[in-house]
């Protein structure tokens, strides 16, 4: 499955993606919010998860590219939330992109078509986004795609005190996503 946006082509995982997403993923810049680095057996088994994701559940984090290019941009989709929360069971939508590519549009860009995929073609009632309240540049994109802060938690994978353990919580549902973009259903 391809998704395209007038600048990326969202698409799935494939061999040549290891080494880029590797490169991303343990790079201290984009790792800021994240609580450890990726070593390369780590980058490994989350893209054979990411594969297997896909094979069950038809959809997950697609790789972005840049249409004209073809450049390595990072990636963009949907995860169930692995966790038990009040606010579980939910699908999650999140994005990891390059530190190259930042502060150009794509994260936003990339998150707004795969939110109108997730609510036309999988039917989600709604869809959840969260990041620790220290990452800001991520908070951001969940206001510019439209969905709202319900409130905040603390992370159970992490301990209590770890500076990234408190998190923001924001969410849209499928039927303020429709109010909100009712001139998508003449374009998708």
């Amino acid at each position: 499955m391809v998704l395209e946006t007038e600048r990326l082509i969202l698409r799935g995982w494939e061999n040549k993606d290891l080494e880029p997403f590797y490169q991303m993923s343990s790079d201290l810049v984009v790792m800021e919010h994240y609580p450890a680095l990726l070593t390369k057996e780590d980058s490994e088994r989350f893209v054979a998860k990411m594969k297997i994701h896909f094979e069950e559940f038809g959809y997950g984090l697609w790789i972005l590219e840049i249409k004209n290019t073809k450049e390595w941009v990072g990636y963009t989709g949907f995860l169930n939330v692995s966790f038990t929360a009040p606010f579980t069971p939910a699908v999650e939508i999140g994005w990891r992109l390059n530190s190259s590519f930042w502060n150009r549009g794509y994260a936003t860009e990339a998150a707004f078509v795969c939110l109108n995929y997730g609510f036309e073609r999988f039917g989600f009632s709604k869809i959840v986004s969260f990041t620790s309240v220290l990452n800001t540049r991520s908070e951001s994109v969940m206001k510019k795609i439209g969905l709202k802060k319900i409130g905040s938690f603390y992370h159970p994978n992490l301990p209590i005190k770890h500076r990234l353990s408190e998190h923001v919580l924001y969410q849209i549902t499928s039927s303020e996503w429709n109010e909100q973009n009712v001139f998508l259903t003449d374009i998708f």
